[in-house]
């Protein structure tokens, strides 16, 4: 028997950085996301009864055109999740996992999110029909994907999501479509994962006051939003993704993910807005990857922008 499903990654516009203790995948801050259907994780599960134990493959698909080469460590953390929600469902089968996504995975453009997500739901049905069990809410499947990759809850709503301690739910925003893109400065695994960022951000003298500028640029970015200002929303976005960073490279053990090819990147961006007063909204995860949003009505903006990168730089 198999089951399929996937579900897409997510980028944070208020960062989720820094973990609450004792509580698995607790943010110390409120963030806020918009969800990115375009950029998904794909996952199939087969049921064997002959296996002893759950297994991870790649995937091959028409849709998975990055499929990952995980490594041990990798795969246990996916086969780990796994057998918790087999655990919330009480059954004790076995399965192969495969997966891969229609991104690069493991360089800052939220694979995690997307696959465990994509693990989740797809494991969520399996054991529904499995078991007969009544199908789950989107609320408690966001909050059990929540606990194998933080950020992967708020991949089951959208366009925009809040996620604050263990609520996570879809707002309601005047840019209800946003165009997308990502500007891939490297595909290559991050050497400093983001499990481990969140620890060593803490070590930083800037985290000090971290959590009350985040909660502030919220609130900020919601009025903007709201009001359609959308130069201040890109004012707030561009000025907390540099806080974030800023916490990696003062870390007691400093470590940053910028690459030459990211501040080139940001560069022109800047020099777009500085020039002509508008441009896309800019932000970067725990990756060199630059990730922009455009309104609709900037769709030509955004091919001209797309056409010129691309000379140099993928463009997804």
């Amino acid at each position: 028997m198999k089951w399929s499903a996937s579900a897409p990654a997510n980028i944070a516009l208020i960062k989720y950085m820094g973990k609450n203790p004792g509580v698995i995948n607790s943010p110390a801050n409120t963030s806020v996301s918009y969800t990115l259907d375009h950029l998904r994780s794909f996952v199939c599960l087969e049921l064997h009864e002959n296996l002893s134990q759950d297994k991870w493959e790649p995937l091959q698909n028409e849709h998975a055109i990055f499929v990952p080469e995980l490594t041990l460590k990798a795969q246990q953390r996916y086969i780990n999740h796994l057998n918790f929600i087999k655990q919330y469902f009480n059954f004790t089968g076995n399965f192969i996992i495969r997966s891969a996504n229609n991104f690069p995975a493991g360089c800052g453009i939220a694979s995690s999110a997307a696959s465990f997500a994509a693990l989740t739901l797809c494991t969520a049905n399996a054991l529904t029909d499995l078991t007969g069990n009544e199908p789950l809410s989107l609320a408690i499947m966001a909050d059990l994907s929540r606990q194998g990759s933080g950020s992967s809850c708020r991949s089951f709503f959208g366009p925009w999501v809040i996620w604050q301690d263990k609520t996570i739910k879809k707002i309601e925003l005047p840019y209800s479509h946003l165009l997308h893109q990502v500007v891939v400065i490297s595909e290559q695994h991050k050497a400093i994962s983001s499990s481990e960022a969140h620890l060593r951000v803490q070590t930083s003298l800037l985290y000090t006051g971290r959590i009350e500028r985040a909660q502030q640029r919220l609130t900020e970015l919601m009025d903007a939003l709201a009001n359609q200002n959308w130069q201040a929303a890109y004012k707030i976005t561009w000025q907390e993704f540099w806080d974030m960073h800023a916490l990696f490279e003062t870390s007691d053990q400093p470590f940053g993910y910028f690459q030459a090819g990211t501040l080139e990147v940001l560069n022109y961006l800047r020099t777009g807005w500085e020039n002509s007063g508008d441009g896309p909204i800019i932000t970067i995860d725990a990756g060199p990857n630059v990730h922009l949003l455009f309104r609709p009505d900037q769709a030509s903006m955004a091919s001209k922008i797309k056409n010129e990168l691309t000379k140099k730089f993928i463009v997804l």
